[in-house]
């Protein structure tokens, strides 16, 4: 006869996921293509020169802000160095004249 009663074993945790309602993901707003003529020549422009657009505006940001990643340096030092190159060109351009 056994001396005492049988042990449950204690249940195993398991990793569940929330029961929770979750709200299904949203459909991403759908892009509708121009029917003129025009608009689609617009639309066609826009898509050949999208690089070239990203870039001016990035370049033109950078000038004014003078820390992003493009341009070496801040707007002051460029000018500054721009100056320079002037100024060595005036130089040279005065030492080659009185040959």
């Amino acid at each position: 006869m056994p001396q005492a009663g049988l042990k449950k074993r204690e249940k195993t945790s398991k990793v569940k996921k929330p029961t929770g309602k979750i709200a299904p993901k949203r459909a991403a707003p759908r892009k509708i293509a121009p029917r003129r003529k025009s608009a689609q020549r617009d639309v066609e422009i826009a898509k050949k020169h999208q690089a070239a657009l990203t870039a001016t505006t990035e370049k033109l940001l950078a000038s004014r802000v003078g820390h992003l990643e493009i341009l070496k340096g801040n707007r002051r030092e460029i000018e500054k160095k721009n100056k320079e190159d002037e100024e060595k060109k005036k130089k040279k351009a005065a030492n080659a004249q009185p040959k």
